[in-house]
C-alpha cells in the first residue's frame, strides 16, 4: 500500500520526532546506537561545485530530522569516490567492511554508479543514488537494493527533446562529455528530438576531465548549419565551453541551450552576464511557488546565505529518502531490500514537485521547468519561468523481477 506524506509533515519538526520515537516504539530503541550513512560525493575535481550543493542539501533534509530518527542519531560518514570507479569501489567496500553502514547514499558519476551497483546487489546494501543518472542503472543493473531519488537521463532529456521540436526547432547539434553520462543525457536528447520531427545533424564529443579547449568543438558546431548546440555539461567543464561559446562570438549565431547544469546557480559567480538571456529546462529552481520549495529555499538561505541550486534540491531529495526509516521504525530490516520497497512505496512533495517511483526504483519526474536567466529588480540574476511539461519514462531493460 503507498503512503503518502504531503510536504514532509510528520518530519518536519525536531520535537515532533521525538514525540513519534516516544509514542510508537519501545524505550530501547532510543538507547541503540546511530543510524550509519555513507554519502559518497566527489568532493575535488571537476564536479567538487555540484558534490558541496548536494551535501548542503542533504544537511538540510537531516535537519529536519533533527538529526535522528525515532530517537536514533544520524551519523554520516563521507568518502570522495574521485569521480572514479575503481576509487568508488574501494570506498563502498570500507564501507561496508569497516564503516558498518547501514545503507550508502550519493554518487554523482554515472560511471562510479554503474560501478557500484553491482557491488550493493551483491553485498545487499541499500544504495540510494542523488544523481547518477544513466539508464542502465534502472536497467541493465537494476537491483531490489538500488534506488534513484533523481531521475533517468532519459525521464529528463527525451522530453526536453520533445519540447524543443515542438517549439520548430528543426536542426540541432549536440555537445557532451564522451562518457556514461554525457552519452546518457544526449541519447535521451536525440531520441526525443528525432522522435518528434527534428534532426541532429552532428554529435561533438569532448574528452571527459580532460577538455580545457573547445575551440574545434564550438567551430564545428557552428559550421553545422544547425539552429541551436544541445549540450550537457556540468562543473567546471560548463563553465570553460560556455566561456568560450561567448569568446568566439557565437551568441547571436547559434543559442548554447541544454538544461540547469550548464547554467547552474552555482557557476553564477563565474560566468557573469554571460549566463544572462540563456534558455534551459530545469527540475528545479528556487522561485517555484510551493510550501515546500520555499521553505526548503528559506532554511538553504538561511545556513548558506544563498540560493539553493539544482544539485542542492538533489541533495536534500536524496536526505529526504531518510524518511523510509522512520516508516520501518527506526531500523533497518534484516532483509534489506525491504527499505527499498518501502521507499518504492513512498509519495511525497519535494521542492520540484510530486515524488513518487516506479517499478524498478527510479523516480519519476512530475514537471520540468523551462526558464530563463534575468536580472531581477534588485539586480540581481534570477530564473524567469517561460514553461513546464511532464518528464518522460525510463528506458526498458530491467530483466529482474522484485
Amino acid at each position: 500500500m503507498a503512503m503518502s506524506f504531503k510536504g514532509y509533515a510528520l518530519i518536519g519538526l525536531t520535537g515532533a520526532i521525538g514525540l513519534a520515537a516516544s509514542a510508537g516504539v519501545p524505550t530501547y530503541a532510543q538507547e541503540k546506537g546511530a543510524i550509519k550513512i555513507g554519502l559518497m560525493l566527489p568532493y575535488k575535481g571537476v564536479y567538487a561545485v555540484p558534490a558541496e550543493s548536494i551535501d548542503r542539501g542533504f544537511q538540510i533534509a537531516l535537519e529536519e530530522y533533527g538529526g535522528k530518527i525515532n530517537g536514533r542519531r544520524i551519523e554520516i560518514i563521507r568518502a570522495d569516490d574521485e569521480l572514479t570507479p575503481g576509487v568508488g569501489v574501494q570506498r563502498f567496500n570500507k564501507f561496508v567492511q569497516s564503516d558498518k553502514v547501514d545503507l550508502v547514499a550519493g554518487v554523482v558519476g554515472s560511471n562510479v554508479g554503474i560501478a557500484v551497483s553491482e557491488l550493493a546487489d551483491k553485498n545487499k546494501m541499500p544504495m540510494v543514488f542523488v544523481n547518477a543518472f544513466a539508464d542502465e542503472i534502472t536497467g541493465k543493473f537494476c537491483s531490489p537494493y538500488i534506488a534513484r531519488t533523481s531521475f533517468s537521463a532519459n525521464g529528463f532529456e527525451y522530453a526536453s527533446g520533445r519540447y524543443w521540436a515542438s517549439k520548430g526547432i528543426k536542426t540541432a547539434v549536440t555537445m557532451g562529455p564522451d562518457y556514461s553520462a554525457g552519452r546518457a543525457f544526449i541519447g535521451g536528447f536525440k531520441r526525443g528530438f528525432e522522435d518528434n520531427g527534428g534532426k541532429v545533424i552532428e554529435e561533438i564529443w569532448t574528452p571527459f576531465q580532460k577538455t580545457k579547449d573547445y575551440s574545434a568543438a564550438l567551430t564545428q558546431a557552428a559550421n553545422s548549419g544547425a539552429q541551436i548546440i544541445y549540450a550537457f555539461y556540468a562543473g567546471a567543464e560548463a563553465i570553460q565551453v560556455v566561456k568560450q561559446h561567448a569568446d568566439f562570438g557565437l551568441r547571436s549565431k547559434i543559442p548554447f541551450i541544454g538544461d540547469h547544469w550548464v547554467y547552474d546557480e552555482a557557476l553564477w559567480p563565474a560566468l557573469g552576464d554571460l549566463a544572462l538571456n540563456a534558455q534551459h529546462v530545469a527540475t528545479h529552481y528556487p522561485g517555484i511557488e510551493t510550501e515546500v520549495n520555499q521553505k526548503f529555499v528559506k532554511a538553504y538561505n538561511a545556513k548558506y546565505k544563498q540560493d539553493p541550486d539544482v544539485s542542492a534540491a538533489l541533495g536534500y531529495d536524496n536526505g529526504k529518502a531518510m524518511l523510509t526509516l522512520e516508516t520501518l521504525g527506526g531500523e533497518m530490516p534484516e532483509d534489506r531490500a525491504k527499505f527499498i520497497s518501502t521507499m518504492r512505496d513512498l509519495t511525497f512533495d519535494s521542492p520540484r514537485g510530486k515524488i513518487k517511483f516506479n517499478a524498478q526504483n527510479s523516480a519519476l519526474l512530475e514537471k520540468v521547468y523551462v526558464v530563463e536567466i534575468v536580472k531581477g529588480p534588485d539586480g540581481k540574476m534570477q530564473r524567469k519561468p517561460l514553461d513546464q511539461f511532464s518528464g518522460a519514462g525510463d528506458l526498458p531493460g530491467c530483466t529482474k523481477s522484485f
